[in-house]
């Protein structure tokens, strides 16, 4: 998550997006006072600036980094839904900020989730097939509630990870904060099974992806 003051844009975080990527590029513009939620008190400190390259050696998985306090206090945090950040920020601010997110093809967003959780999070020791479709059935990898409130996009900017490059060059212009030649790779692990998602997930747990992120798949125009 990120507020910026000094370049008037916010970006919602979202996951298995290639978010991070994007976070420290554009934290790479910020200026100190603005907000960026990796700093444990959410504002970027005055020795400032770092270049994408040094972000990518400190950036840690923000999947295992509990978001203490979310829920309990007015406060910004990491993966934080526009309709939070909307409450915390200034409506004349909120109005002219460029909005941006990134998202991903559902399919992929959702098997690079189980994946990780498969991993991380098997605490019951459950047959790998089990876990991974409880993942895809749980549907923790849509993030249309994350970009929209009450059901419209509130974002102005959509960045696809497919298209990172050229989309995160244009947002820069957009921004003044210079784009690097190659995007910084952060948080990158290697899944077991290196297919397309679509050849990884069967018929049924295609469709339970579907039925979570129809409105990534409308909105978006993705194909099934």
């Amino acid at each position: 998550m990120i507020v910026s003051y000094s370049r008037r844009f916010i970006f919602i975080k979202t996951k298995k997006t290639a978010s991070s990527t994007v976070e420290a590029v554009l934290e790479a513009g910020c200026a100190p006072g603005d907000i960026v939620t990796r700093y444990p008190d959410g504002v970027m400190p005055d020795n400032g600036q770092s270049s994408p390259a040094e972000l990518s050696s400190r950036y840690s998985d923000d999947d295992a980094r509990p978001e203490k306090g979310r829920k309990h206090r007015n406060e910004f945090y990491n993966h934080m839904s526009a309709q939070e950040a909307r409450a915390l920020i200034d409506p004349d601010f909120w109005a002219s900020a460029l909005k941006i997110t990134v998202e991903r093809h559902p399919y992929e967003k959702a098997v690079s989730q189980a994946f990780y959780r498969l991993n991380k999070h098997n605490n019951r020791n459950e047959p790998p097939d089990v876990y991974f479709h409880r993942c895809i059935r749980a549907g923790k990898y849509s993030s249309f509630d994350m970009w929209s409130i009450d059901g419209e996009v509130v974002v102005d900017e959509i960045l696809r990870q497919e298209t990172l490059q050229a989309d995160m060059e244009r947002v820069g212009e957009k921004l003044g904060i210079p784009i690097p030649a190659v995007l910084p790779t952060l948080k990158h692990k290697t899944r077991p099974d290196t297919r397309p998602a679509r050849e990884i997930l069967n018929q049924q747990q295609r469709l339970l992806v579907f039925k979570r992120c129809r409105k990534e798949f409308e909105i978006l125009g993705y194909e099934r």
